[in-house]
């Protein structure tokens, strides 16, 4: 009797992992992994200004996904901070993962950053993208295709020449 309960368990588990599976399998939203085509997307700044990745098609992009709370993503700003202000031919976007306007405001304010920062408050984006974690970083090339992917801090000069690279 045990046996017959196992077994049935066992399979129940299994037939419910492969449902899970293929409910979540998305053809609309393949994977974002160097190679694809970026997703668009629509998110507002801490102003409320609506901006649309494909804006900045014609240009790098580099997409960088935060959270205040992150002590990685805190740890890697000051880097951030400097290519955003010093490279010209990529737009750094700042991707709040999570957070709320007030809280963005504030460190925006609090860390006098000139950085452009979408707030993606239900984590659509991040859902869209895979992005799991934070700090996560996507470069996507002048032609809206994703040419780098990684997770973890970086720094300017890996950001330079990473673009360098991969253009």
């Amino acid at each position: 009797m045990a046996r017959k309960v196992f077994a049935i368990i066992a399979v129940s588990i299994f037939a419910g992992i492969i449902i899970f599976l293929f409910v979540n399998h998305r053809e609309d939203h393949p994977p974002m992994i160097p190679g694809a085509r970026a997703a668009d997307f629509q998110l507002e700044d801490v102003e409320g200004n609506i901006h649309q990745l494909s804006d900045f098609r014609g240009q790098t992009v580099v997409l960088n996904f935060f959270a205040t709370w992150c002590p990685p993503c805190i740890d890697e700003a000051p880097e951030l901070e400097a290519f955003g202000n010093e490279v010209e031919n990529a737009q750094l976007i700042m991707i709040a993962k999570g957070e709320s306007q007030r809280r963005i405001k504030k460190y925006i304010e609090e860390n006098d950053s000139k950085l452009l920062y979408l707030l993606d408050t239900r984590e659509e984006v991040s859902d869209k993208y895979g992005v799991t974690g934070q700090p996560e970083t996507v470069i996507i090339n002048e032609n809206g295709i994703i040419v780098e992917r990684f997770s973890g801090p970086t720094t300017k000069e890996e950001l330079i020449r990473l673009i360098k690279e991969k253009n």
